[in-house]
């Protein structure tokens, strides 16, 4: 659950860099993976199975009877999360743009700017 946003924590967001935004985001979303391992560990020791994190992630859901559902839409979330660490954010589908984002309209163009100041590094 979200911490309440001080007045102090407020001023320090407005005036973060893009780059200290960024990165704050990077923790924020390692710390909900490593909350999501623990609670994933807890629930295969309560199936009986020794938890392997070096197993792929969708296997160990689909062995303590997550929906495919919820399977789908996880192993959907992690490829995008690596298209985007590669620098692909163009083969991210819309759909999957908007659930990682926050303000829909607003981030996805984020992320198109993004990608165009990537792609003309790369040129």
């Amino acid at each position: 659950m979200p911490e309440k946003q001080t007045r102090e924590s407020i001023e320090a967001d407005l005036n973060a860099s893009e780059i200290d935004r960024a990165v704050a985001k990077l923790q924020e979303a390692k710390r909900a993976m490593e909350e999501f391992e623990r609670r994933l560990q807890d629930e295969e020791r309560e199936w009986e199975i020794t938890p392997v994190p070096s197993k792929p992630l969708v296997e160990r859901m689909a062995a303590i009877g997550m929906s495919k559902e919820v399977i789908d839409y996880v192993s959907d979330m992690l490829g995008a999360v690596t298209k985007i660490g590669l620098g692909r954010m163009d083969e991210i589908p819309h759909r999957i743009r908007r659930d990682l984002t926050e303000t829909p309209d607003a981030e996805i163009s984020a992320l198109d700017q993004l990608q165009n100041i990537l792609d003309a590094r790369r040129r």
